[in-house]
């Protein structure tokens, strides 16, 4: 995930999607909250950012994540300005 977050900021979520390409069964948002949550010294929340989903009638928040040693841009794609 540290690599995942060098070139631009993702939500949960987007982190979810990335891995499901690399490995066969990739881990829901709320656990790569937890997981990132638990590593302050390499991750930290930017922000909380509304998504869409096929199995909710409303947009929800998830968590946008960037690393502790990177700067971001304040609007999606949320590029590394470093």
């Amino acid at each position: 995930m540290y690599e995942l977050l060098s070139e631009r900021a993702m939500s949960s979520t987007e982190i979810s999607h990335k891995l499901k390409e690399t490995h066969r069964y990739n881990p829901h948002a709320r656990k790569i909250t937890l997981v990132l949550r638990a590593d302050k010294e390499k991750f930290r929340e930017l922000d909380r950012v509304a998504v869409e989903s096929w199995t909710r009638r409303e947009s929800h928040q998830v968590v946008l994540w960037g690393r502790i040693d990177k700067t971001y841009e304040n609007q999606y794609p949320y590029r590394s300005v470093d």
